[in-house]
């Protein structure tokens, strides 16, 4: 276990370079290989920063966005951009739920998918430009190095007061070496997260939640690539990271400030919501976990995805939403993907296909289900947050039954109301439609309903479960439009008839 390194000094302090023509042999999964061939030179001796710049260069040429995961924020990538090219770290800023962690997941992609390493090594070092003692040792001593592939680097560190200096930057004993130990040996170096970022991204979860004392160490990582233990001991190799954070706003319920000597350090950019509506479907169709397939087991038609979306949307403008005026802290885009998540659960659970309003739940349990766990009351408020997770989604049924009623035809209401009279079951002077089934075949019959229904549709005339749900929304919208002649109650519809004027 115990042995005398070479020279203990050169490996700790000296900057170890591999060219061609040092005729090191390389071995990668048992065979020898040139890694200065065209096959292997691009997945060694580049920086991460290197490798994004070459991407970004490429992307652009062809006209491409280099952060296709991001939904909208034009803005926002134009500044990432400049900001990597530059080799900047970057803090992104905005309230919970906005995409802050899938932006440096994005950033990531930029890397290679696989580079080369070493094998064994605790950083993923590059076989050209080891850093690490061990790696530094097998260079300078042994005339065959064994290779691995890595695939690309993200790690995440997480946010915690209880950080500690081990965790962070690692446990490194000069000490240790100087005695004789082996430079694999955990008692010479056991690397912390943001060492092992090494060749990657290192994203900091809430930097904020970092405690003082480790912020400080954080600076010569940020500006210098180097750094010292809280001892004041320099760790002596330099790392080659892009640092992403992350952080709340700073008047945001339990956020940490961060010192401004690391700010100053930083790239602050700012994430906030998505602009539109669209912007809030497309980043829940994108990211729920049931649905989002080529062969989606439930179909979510728009109308559906709007009242999800304005459910949350509603909860974050407090000049639309009486509602949100109850808010501390609004609903964020997570509620929007686990209200899709929730509904297409409940029609699978129910042996369904497309949703229809009841499988939301008698009492809207899984709009509750999605939001009150998401949501702070304004202090005063005497709703629960339950039932101000209803009052949204209320509020968001409203909305998407005015946009329906703005698509029935002005000169088609009153053949329509008189279609569905003499479609429904008779109730003294009134006809009684329930949502089932069994209608679809009567309504399909309606000249007027069902051209209205198919344009819900988008063309899609074939599917029953899907007509039944376009049939009960515009049914819905004209109960909340035109209660004098459409009600809603309980599980029917009560069609009344248009009176000659």
């Amino acid at each position: 276990m115990v042995k005398k390194a070479l020279d203990d000094d050169a490996i700790v302090y000296q900057e170890v370079r591999v060219s061609r023509r040092d005729g090191i042999k390389y071995i990668l999964d048992g065979n020898e290989v040139d890694i200065w061939a065209p096959e292997f030179r691009n997945y060694h001796s580049k920086t991460p920063v290197d490798y994004i710049r070459d991407a970004i260069l490429d992307i652009e040429k062809k006209n491409g966005d280099p952060f296709p995961d991001i939904v909208g924020k034009e803005k926002e990538k134009e500044l990432v951009k400049t900001a990597l090219f530059s080799g900047s770290p970057i803090l992104f800023r905005g309230e919970r739920g906005y995409g802050k962690t899938t932006f440096s997941k994005a950033i990531a992609k930029l890397l290679p998918e696989k580079i080369l390493a070493i094998k064994g090594c605790k950083i993923h070092d590059d076989p050209t430009a080891p850093i690490c003692f061990s790696c530094k040792s097998k260079i300078l001593s042994d005339e065959t190095i064994e290779l691995t592939w890595v695939p690309r680097i993200w790690v995440r560190i997480p946010g915690d007061p209880m950080l500690t200096t081990r965790q962070l930057i690692g446990g490194i004993s000069i000490q240790k070496i100087r005695e004789g130990y082996d430079l694999d040996h955990p008692e010479v170096f056991m690397p912390g997260r943001a060492l092992k970022a090494n060749r990657g991204i290192g994203y900091f979860d809430e930097l904020g939640a970092v405690p003082t004392a480790l912020q400080t160490l954080l600076h010569e990582l940020f500006e210098e690539r180097q750094v010292s233990t809280s001892e004041g001991e320099i760790v002596p190799f330099r790392i080659n990271t892009i640092e992403v954070a992350s952080t709340n706003p700073a008047n945001y319920r339990g956020t940490s400030p961060i010192k401004e000597p690391l700010l100053d350090r930083m790239e602050v950019i700012e994430i906030g919501p998505p602009a539109t509506i669209e912007e809030e479907i497309e980043i829940a169709r994108r990211n729920c976990f049931i649905g989002c397939k080529e062969q989606p087991p439930v179909i979510l038609p728009d109308w559906h995805m709007r009242l999800m979306a304005y459910t949350v949307t509603l909860g974050r403008n407090p000049k639309e939403s009486d509602t949100a005026k109850k808010l501390q802290v609004p609903p964020s885009c997570r509620a929007t993907i686990k209200l899709f998540d929730h509904l297409a659960s409940r029609v699978i659970l129910s042996g369904g296909r497309v949703p229809l309003l009841k499988n939301y739940g008698d009492d809207l349990e899984v709009v509750v289900l999605a939001l009150a766990g998401r949501i702070e009351l304004e202090y005063g408020v005497k709703e629960s947050k339950a039932e101000v997770s209803k009052m949204l989604f209320k509020e968001g049924l409203l909305k998407v039954a005015k946009e329906v009623y703005q698509r029935i035809p002005e000169d088609s209401f009153n053949d329509i109301i008189s279609e569905l009279m003499n479609v429904g079951v008779a109730k003294g002077g009134v006809s009684s439609i329930v949502i089932n089934p069994s209608v679809v075949k009567d309504l399909r019959d309606l000249k007027h309903f069902s051209s209205v229904v198919y344009d819900l549709c988008g063309g899609y005339t074939e599917d029953d479960d899907l007509f039944l749900s376009s049939a009960e929304i515009l049914l819905y919208s004209l109960s909340m439009c035109v209660p004098r002649y459409v009600v809603k109650s309980r599980n029917e519809f009560i069609i009344k008839k248009v009176e000659d004027k």
